[in-house]
This record gives structure tokens, C-alpha cells and sequence, in this order.
């Protein structure tokens, strides 16, 4: 037992100068931030979503919706009315952040109890780690795409791995390099990020656009693949088709949008989001898809066939100007800079979006051992664990089922929006958020609020069934599968309107409720005064009602 509480001891986090004690519910990574800590503007937020929409994933969507029978410009409209549905549900959820500063970790104890909240938690981390670790292999190939220009025999490098493996010696070797470069930038919080975030978007949009405008010009034209017609009939075929093309870039897109309190938090004040998230989202999330598809379409005209070549994948495209013309040395110029490029997008947008993020949520776990640098670490050995080339194995239907995750995300969502808006009206008591006594307003039922629960269920158990649809061998009914496409909308609406009336139904207790004095020093004094709090000027006596009452409560907490 000495052992254990002496390594106990040594994996406790340490408290900083002015930082609160970790325990069962906070570090400091996790309590409210203090208006010192929130830096970001509105270019940091266009910065930030760039490493969403100026990237690879961007530049395949057109192309991917029109495996679903719509030409270019019909994936185009369902890009559009995605971007400007993700923007709506970004800029609700975010605004929760920019309010109270809190992350998604926080935000679910209000919403789903104090331990109720460890569900959505857990189903986040497990995402974020899946993702990590399939966003890792894009990254592989683009290290050993840049190996190979550099080095002539890595080029030639023989496989000695077996067909079972699913991946090359070469292959192997650039995700290990990838994961290796990835670890510093794990290190950095994410209020010390705003300068490599600005960084890649800088990089980014040379690189998305400049490869897009260069094919253009070698093909003197976008191609005839921009011309292809659209497969499904016109009536109800092509109207469910723009529903799946919509409902799509959603769900792959649902673990971005739950994660938005956790940038949010950072922002100066909540109106730094409302531009820098419109630019990001609504301008390069339709922008770069169309070049995309352009892209995509000259490539078919200089290379071959757009599908048996995989062309739609950028990272294909260099390592083609290899194959063909290794010994010419423009073309490895060419291959290393876009390369590179589509490298340092990939490093910012698994960092940040499933790193940093699934760090957040992994703090949450467990407060006083993880903070968010540990769980980011954390999230890339369970990525790696988990042998993300296996699961690549079959892509195409990995793919829609992951993003088919939207369908559970998007009520949660729906739930999350219902809650602070329409039943809390905007008002959380933070002083509750941070322990587990039952006399807090969050602790609900044995740490769970049964309203969030049941709301969340019925709003994602309607389209379970047409879930097995992603497998082209499952036969599903077609009632089913229509219900699936609409999921993420349906689940959203279902689990709002059911939250909301439950709550009229059984009302929660402290409604309204806020603390009575900014015992985190989260606001300013115009902030807390605005939310009816008395400001933290450092002058209040320790003897305080207010001030005992929250001392007693991380006491109790802690023991």
C-alpha cells in the first residue's frame, strides 16, 4: 500500500502558484478561465477552423457526395446548407464558452448531472481517439511522401511487412515519423496556440489553393469530371440524395461542433467568434470543397480515372508526380512543398481538433491525475493502440459509419442547446459544477439528470435501425435507411423539444441560480455585473458566507 500512495503521489498533479488544488472535479485546466488566459480574437477562430475546412477532408467532400448519385454542383448546394446548419449549432454552443468560460467537460455536469456527465465525456474520448489515430495515417503518407523526395531509396524502399498488415514498410515508417513530430505540439495549452494555428491557416490556403489553380492550369481547364451528370432520378431518389449529401458533412463534422466550449472559452468576448467562425465555416467550408472538385477534375484529365486512382485524396496526387517523374527534380520540388503543406494542415487539425480536445475531455475523467497535455498523450497511445491501419482497412464504409456518429452527437447537441437556452435561460450557478455534495443544484438524481437521458435516447433511437446501411451487404428497409439520412437533424429536434418539455414537466431545482459572488476570478467587472455576480477584486474576506460556503464545498469534494 506504501507503494501505491507513493506513486499515487508522484502522478498527482502539482498546484501552481495561483492555481485551485486538483481534486475529484477541478485542475486547472478545467475551472472557469480568468480573463488573463482569454487571448484569442476573431482571426484566432478563422485560424482555428481552417484546420477544419483548409484541409484535405474539405477538399474531398464535393466529390464524396457524388458517390451518392448528385452531380458536382447539386453537392455543392448540400455543401452549402451543411456549412450554414454547422455554423447555427457552432455559434449556440460556442456561445456558452465565450459566456461562462467552461469546456465541454463542464458543460455536460449542468446538462447531465455531476456524474452523468461521464457518458457523453467517455463517448467523446473514444471518438477523438479513433480519429486521432485514422487522421494519423494521412499524416504517414505525407511524411513518407516528403522522405521520399529527400531520399532516393526511400522511394525504393522494399516491403518487408505482410499483406495481413495493411500497410508498407514505407507507410509504416512515415506514421511512426508523424506520431513522432505530433508530440511536441501536444505539449503547448491551447491558449499558447493562436500563433501555430495562424501559421497553418497561412500555409494552408497557399498550399489547398495552389495545388487546385496548378492542376487547373496543367489541364488547361477543370476537366470533364466536373461535367459528370447526376445518377439519381430526379423526384424523391434525388431529394433523399440531397438529404444523405447533407446529413453527411454533419455527422462528420458532430465531434468539431460538441467541442466548440472548449475553444470558445478562450475568446476575449463572445462576439470575437461570431466573424472569425463565419469566415472559417461559411467562406472557406464552401470555397474549398469547389476547388476541390475542380481539382479533382483536372487531375482526372492529366492522370486517368478519378476513382480507380484514387485522385479525390490530395496526398495521391505527389505521390503520382513521384512515380512518374521522380528524376525530374520540379516535380519533387512540387511533391515536397504540397506535401509539407498538406502535412502541417493535418499536424494543426488532429492536434487541435482531436489532441487537444480529446485532452480536454480525458482531464474531466479523472482532474486531479490528468490535465490536458497528459490526456492529449493519452489520446495519441490509444490511437496508436488501437492499430488505425486495420481499421482503414475497408475506408469507404469505416468512413460513413464514423460519420454516422452524428446521429447519437447531433441529439446531444439538441439537448446541450435546449437546456441552457430555453431551460436555464442562459444562467449556470459555476460555485456547483465543481463537486458532488447533493446539495448542489446539479447533483439531480444520484449524480443524474434522468431528464437529459431520456431526451438524448429518443432522439438518437429512431435512426439505430437504419445504421447497418452503411454496409452495402446489410438489407435494410428502405423506411429505415430514410429515417437514418435524416438522423442528425431529427435527433437534434427530438431531443430539444423532449428536454425542454420534460423540464416544464418535472422542473429541475436552481433554476436561475448563479453565484452570488466570482469566487474563480473568472469575470471582469463588467462581465459579473452583467450576470448579476459580485466582482472577484481580490478585497473579499475570507469569512464571507459565500466565500465559506465554496470552501466547504471543495473540502467535502475532496474528501
Amino acid at each position: 500500500m506504501a507503494v501505491l500512495r507513493s506513486v499515487s503521489r508522484r502522478l498527482r498533479l502539482h498546484q501552481g502558484d495561483d492555481d485551485v488544488p486538483p481534486d475529484r472535479w477541478q485542475n486547472r485546466d478545467l475551472v472557469p478561465l480568468p480573463p488573463s488566459r482569454r487571448l484569442w480574437q476573431d482571426v484566432d477562430f478563422v485560424s482555428l477552423w481552417s484546420t477544419v475546412f483548409l484541409t484535405i477532408y474539405a477538399w474531398q467532400a464535393s466529390s464524396a457526395l457524388m458517390s451518392y448519385g448528385l452531380n458536382v454542383w447539386q453537392s455543392v448546394i448540400c455543401t452549402v446548407i451543411a456549412r450554414v446548419l454547422i455554423y447555427a449549432v457552432i455559434l449556440s454552443l460556442g456561445w456558452i464558452g465565450g459566456v461562462w468560460h467552461i469546456s465541454y467537460t463542464v458543460q455536460s455536469r449542468y446538462t447531465f448531472g455531476i456524474w452523468g456527465s461521464l457518458l457523453p465525456i467517455f463517448l467523446r474520448v473514444g471518438v477523438t481517439c479513433v480519429w486521432y489515430g485514422v487522421q494519423g495515417i494521412t499524416g504517414g503518407l505525407l511524411v513518407s511522401c516528403i522522405l521520399s523526395c529527400i531520399f532516393p531509396s526511400y522511394q525504393n524502399m522494399r516491403n518487408t511487412l505482410p499483406a495481413s498488415t495493411e500497410m508498407t514498410t514505407k507507410e509504416f515508417v512515415g506514421f511512426v515519423v508523424y506520431n513522432i513530430i505530433a508530440l511536441p505540439i501536444l505539449y503547448l495549452p491551447p491558449d499558447k496556440m493562436r500563433k501555430p494555428l495562424r501559421v497553418a491557416l497561412v500555409v494552408s490556403t497557399i498550399t489547398i489553393f495552389g495545388l487546385s489553380i496548378g492542376l487547373m492550369a496543367a489541364a488547361h481547364g477543370a476537366g470533364s469530371y466536373v461535367r459528370r451528370p447526376a445518377s439519381a432520378a430526379s423526384g424523391g431518389p434525388l431529394g433523399w440524395a440531397f438529404v444523405h449529401g447533407t446529413t453527411t458533412l454533419l455527422g462528420g463534422n458532430a465531434v468539431g461542433m460538441t467541442s466548440q466550449t472548449d475553444f470558445s472559452r478562450f475568446a476575449r468576448r463572445p462576439r470575437n467568434m461570431i466573424w472569425g467562425q463565419a469566415i472559417g465555416v461559411l467562406f472557406f467550408g464552401l470555397v474549398v470543397p469547389v476547388f476541390g472538385v475542380l481539382g479533382t477534375s483536372a487531375a482526372g484529365q492529366l492522370y486517368g480515372d478519378v476513382t480507380e486512382l484514387g485522385l479525390w485524396n490530395p496526398p495521391t496526387i505527389p505521390q503520382i508526380w513521384l512515380d512518374e517523374h521522380y528524376h525530374e527534380p520540379k516535380m519533387r520540388a512540387a511533391a515536397f512543398f504540397v506535401s509539407l503543406g498538406l502535412l502541417l494542415n493535418i499536424l494543426a487539425l488532429n492536434s487541435v481538433e482531436n489532441g487537444v480536445s480529446g485532452g480536454m475531455d480525458f482531464a474531466g475523467l479523472w482532474p486531479k491525475y490528468i490535465n490536458i497535455r497528459r490526456g492529449s498523450y493519452l489520446i495519441a497511445a490509444v490511437a496508436v493502440a488501437m492499430n488505425p491501419w486495420y481499421i482503414l482497412a475497408d475506408a469507404a464504409n469505416f468512413t460513413s459509419a464514423l460519420n454516422s456518429f452524428g446521429i447519437v452527437l447531433g441529439p446531444i447537441m439538441g439537448v446541450y442547446t435546449a437546456d441552457y437556452y430555453v431551460v436555464r435561460k442562459q444562467l449556470v450557478k459555476l460555485g456547483d459544477l465543481y463537486h458532488d455534495n447533493p446539495s448542489g443544484i446539479y447533483y439531480f438524481f444520484h449524480g443524474i439528470n434522468l431528464r437529459a437521458f431520456v431526451a438524448w435516447i429518443v432522439g438518437f433511437a429512431p435512426a439505430i435501425g437504419g445504421m447497418a446501411s452503411v454496409n452495402p451487404q446489410n438489407n435494410v428497409p428502405d423506411g429505415l435507411v430514410k429515417v437514418f439520412y435524416l438522423g442528425f437533424p431529427l435527433g437534434y429536434a427530438l431531443s430539444f423539444i423532449v428536454h425542454w418539455g420534460l423540464n416544464i414537466v418535472f422542473p429541475p431545482p436552481g433554476l436561475g441560480q448563479v453565484d452570488s459572488y466570482d469566487s474563480y476570478g473568472t469575470f471582469s467587472t463588467e462581465e459579473a455585473l452583467a450576470l448579476g455576480i459580485e466582482p472577484n477584486d481580490g478585497n473579499r474576506d475570507e469569512g464571507d458566507p459565500e466565500w465559506t460556503s465554496k470552501e466547504s464545498n471543495v473540502a467535502e469534494a475532496a474528501l
